[in-house]
């Protein structure tokens, strides 16, 4: 879901984020179209894209000081176009279905549509909540954490200026989004995990792989080769689940919020040093392509989701459609618009 540094590069480190990115949709889809009853793939899926994030944002803006009209330009180029493309037919969609095939549970109020363009769904209105409504936005939430994590991490450019002021600042914020969680998983009465999708828990994947992302080059930390590959199933293990239970219930709920934050950060942040063979299945071309069309895989794929009874040969149509759909949303839409907008206003 974030940019490159470099477009079109196939150095070891670019192929390895590609190759993160598509082990990330992968996961997505899995979730979502298959679901195994004993992991949580898409959540895992969508909080490895926040590490990514966090630690590319952090050395384009702290590092390479990128200036702020630049980055806001190739981020409105990278994520708007075809975001606002998707909600156009999201809500087109629901209203042709109440209006004309007379599915009255699919009616949304025209503030839903701006408050979901302006990014700030998971906030207003509260009623119905983002997963509530019928309208095929619910994985939206996750952009709108991207998206606030963006213009936080930019305003800081203007303040500070040291880099380890910075990122000092980013793992206080981080494991203050941690302890918040803490805080909405003993008290709230929503729904468990309803408080995992608002900006000021989710995004301490974000703020940790960013802060930790400038830490580490600052005092050129590295680890043994094998340290990611242990952290990493580390990681996955937080997102296990209960298969007696019948609705969905990870085997300890607080370690997805708490622990895989940190060890998603650090994983993300040391790919690059693991072992050949490892970092081999990251490169193969296929998740790489994967990687490629994860933005547009991301957004399209929930219109198929959420109406695939309509789709044959489940689950695999489901997730063959998705792919097929993000990869011409990717070449025919997407990376020409970003490519026009970069090339005429940067």
């Amino acid at each position: 879901m974030s940019d490159k540094l470099t477009s079109g590069s196939i150095n070891n480190r670019v192929a390895v984020w590609d190759g993160w990115r598509g082990m990330a949709i992968m996961l997505l889809l899995m979730g979502h179209f298959i679901h195994t009853p004993w992991v949580w793939e898409d959540r895992l899926g969508v909080d490895a894209f926040f590490v990514l994030s966090g630690m590319l944002m952090s050395t384009i803006l702290f590092e390479k000081r990128v200036p702020l009209k630049i980055f806001y330009i190739r981020r409105f180029s990278r994520i708007f176009p075809v975001f606002s493309l998707y909600i156009v037919v999201a809500f087109l969609f629901a209203y042709l279905s109440k209006t004309y095939l007379g599915k009255a549970d699919m009616a949304f109020e025209i503030k839903e549509f701006f408050s979901t363009l302006g990014f700030f769904r998971t906030y207003y209105p509260l009623e119905p909540h983002i997963w509530a409504t019928k309208v095929p936005i619910g994985h939206l939430w996750s952009l709108n954490v991207e998206e606030h994590a963006y213009v936080l991490m930019s305003l800081l450019t203007l303040f500070i200026f040291r880099n380890q002021k910075v990122a000092m600042l980013l793992i206080a914020l981080g494991l203050g989004a941690i302890a918040l969680s803490f805080y909405y998983y003993f008290n709230l009465d929503s729904a468990p995990t309803e408080f995992r999708i608002r900006t000021e828990t989710a995004i301490s994947f974000i703020f940790l792989s960013a802060g930790y992302n400038l830490i580490k080059k600052q005092f050129d930390i590295s680890v043994p080769s094998i340290i990611p590959v242990i952290t990493l199933l580390l990681a996955f293990m937080c997102y296990l689940e209960d298969p007696s239970i019948a609705e969905r219930s990870l085997w300890v709920p607080w370690l997805s919020f708490s622990v895989a934050p940190i060890l998603l950060a650090f994983t993300l942040n040391h790919i690059i040093e693991v072992q050949v063979l490892f970092r081999k299945v990251f490169e193969l071309k296929v998740i790489r392509l994967m990687g490629t069309w994860s933005f547009s895989i991301y957004l399209w794929q929930q219109l198929f989701y959420s109406y695939k009874w309509l789709i044959p040969f489940p689950p695999i149509g489901g997730i063959l459609v998705s792919i097929l759909v993000g990869a011409l949303s990717f070449y025919l839409f997407e990376n020409p618009v970003r490519r026009w907008i970069n090339n005429r206003w940067t």
